[in-house]
């Protein structure tokens, strides 16, 4: 039974998209283009209507119908470089803009290939197109020895293909496939024998069975299909990833774990966006006995976001979420109804789930400042909310603030964020209901129990050449003899949980985390880059800091923020 819900929603796809309005996939959930899409509609000073910066990826055609629209007082007085990268935006998802010619190359190899500038291969009619591109990351660096780990190379070694492309421009299609092998750096190390989850990914096989050295080979793919049944509905069903935010991190729901089943409705009429997910994510908690024929349980979420562009500078939003599982019938259908407020489905069914409630904003200021924030809600009690301390007073939230053309500096920008959850925030007493997919959390990369500053400064003198750095700030309060102190996801807060009252946030064994990156990045053709890097990570549990320094090329595949 628990297929189910896989098999009707993609029958329901599939009789949708037949009589569907013209729809576009994605840009790439990981892209370095959402933040040159944010920097400019800071700059613009009203925030778009085409898409919400808080509700990630973005649609192509999206994108290019607000970048196509830009009047000429705006793109005459910006600088050469933010002209630039419109022209970068607008060529990946040329197929979408009214000049399409503009975008196609007058030479092209062997007469089928790179006939336009963003594509390897495309092939177009009246009827169908498509896009088809290569995908490679090699690196190469090394790393500094930390506690028992020692020092070693450092390497990836990613080959793969995208495909993209619609169908009577009805049917949208999006897939991603790679093969990975790479020598993970130590704080990496670390983080999968505790956790056994590995970022940004599902399965992934150490060689040789060494987990002190951990080289893992993993397949990779992400997949879907789009389709509009209406004018302002969108929808999606395929393993994709979400962002919700319009931060560094998300205190709701990122992309830091692996790609999940979704199906994703995304409902737009003037300033108002509700989204919608349903997803099966897989709960690797359970052991699953070798060489069995069982397959590992899946877990569900269903989530609700709906946000106003109340005034040109000002979005806020209301959002829910309940993450559950082990029905006997597999999905719970009675979480379905995209109207209904969760919390009461929730004790409608007698269930124990666990839900969440919460609030974001976004204000753009004088054209170049954006505040953003989140607050996130997993427990309320009133009475015993006043209580000091009480284990179950469990919330997490988020301000931050973007500068846009620091000084006037044109294309330099810094961007300040502070990350707060308390104890025991996004856990729950069963692996099924905790915020969790494929052992890594959902949310922040630090799980719970802990506070965060962490700045960005970003700086593109010319059009092809990035430069960045990062410094990041946490105090997290680890567990110490064998007590829950709160800020590991995976545990169940019923379990050898420290105290039911005085519990604070940073309690247990204080981790002070400093990490620090800079990267060079140079792109000498669309989408191919060079980067140069240097990160340091220090915490309490080792003496001397881990230092990584790396060299990369990469072609359509973006860098993962691995600063946690």
């Amino acid at each position: 039974m628990r297929k189910l819900f896989s098999g009707i929603i993609l029958l329901i796809g599939f009789w949708i998209s037949s009589r569907a309005f013209s729809q576009s996939v994605f840009l790439n959930n990981d892209s370095h283009q959402a933040a040159l899409i944010e920097r400019l509609e800071v700059k613009r000073g009203v925030l778009s209507n085409s898409f919400h910066d808080n509700v990630k990826p973005f649609s192509r055609e999206n994108i290019v119908k607000y970048f196509s629209g830009l009047d000429t007082s705006f793109t005459n007085h910006i600088s050469k470089v933010d002209k630039a990268n419109i022209r970068f935006l607008l060529a990946d998802s040329w197929e979408h803009t009214s000049e399409t010619d503009s975008f196609v190359n007058k030479k092209t190899f062997l007469k089928h290939f790179f006939k336009a500038k963003s594509d390897f291969y495309y092939y177009k009619n009246e009827d169908f197109d498509v896009h088809i591109n290569p995908i490679f990351h090699f690196m190469y660096g090394s790393d500094s020895e930390v506690g028992d780990l020692k020092s070693k190379d450092l390497f990836i070694n990613t080959r793969g293909i995208e495909i993209r492309g619609r169908v009577n421009k009805k049917l949208g299609f999006y897939t991603m496939i790679t093969e990975n092998q790479m020598a993970s750096p130590n704080y990496i190390v670390n983080f999968y024998k505790q956790y056994k989850g590995y970022p940004y990914q599902s399965l992934v096989k150490p060689k040789d069975e060494d987990i002190k050295n951990l080289e893992v080979d993993f397949f990779s793919a992400i997949g879907y299909i789009t389709f509009k049944p209406m004018k302002s509905l969108t929808m999606s069903f395929g393993h994709d990833r979400n962002f919700i935010g319009s931060g560094i991190r998300s205190m709701v729901l990122s992309d830091f774990s692996s790609p999940y089943l979704q199906l994703k409705s995304e409902l737009k009429l003037g300033r108002m966006q509700y989204l919608s997910i349903l997803g099966q994510m897989t709960n690797t908690q359970i052991p699953n006995p070798l060489n069995s024929l069982l397959t590992y349980p899946p877990k569900y979420l269903a989530f609700h976001h709906l946000n106003f562009n109340i005034a040109k500078k000002l979005n806020v939003g209301l959002f829910e979420s309940v993450m559950y599982g082990k029905r006997d019938f597999g999905f719970e259908f009675n979480y379905l109804n995209p109207v209904i407020f969760y919390r009461w489905v929730e004790g409608n069914i007698g269930s124990s789930d666990n839900a969440f409630v919460g609030a974001d904003f976004k204000l753009n200021a004088f054209k170049s400042l954006s505040f953003y924030g989140q607050y996130f809600l997993d427990e309320y009690n009133t009475r015993e909310f006043k209580k000091e301390g009480w284990w179950a007073k469990k919330y997490s939230w988020q301000l931050g603030a973007k500068y846009i053309d620091v000084l006037t500096i044109r294309n330099l920008d810094f961007q300040y964020e502070h990350n707060r959850a308390r104890p025991f925030m996004y856990s729950h007493f069963t692996t099924y209901t905790n915020y969790v997919n494929y052992s890594t959390p959902l949310a922040h990369p630090l799980g719970a129990n802990f506070k965060e500053s962490i700045l960005n400064l970003k700086y593109q003198p010319f059009p092809k050449l990035f430069l960045s750095a990062t410094a990041m700030y946490a105090l997290r309060g680890e567990d110490k003899d064998s007590l829950n102190y709160g800020s590991n996801l995976l545990l169940s807060n019923r379990d050898r949980r420290v105290s039911d009252y005085n519990n604070n946030l940073g309690q247990g064994l204080k981790n002070q985390i400093k990490h620090y990156e800079a990267v060079i990045s140079f792109m000498p053709y669309h989408n191919l880059f060079l980067d140069l890097a240097y990160q340091q990570r220090k915490d309490v549990f080792y003496v001397k800091p881990e230092k990584i320094f790396y060299i990369a090329i990469r072609l359509n595949m973006a860098r993962r923020n691995m600063i946690f």
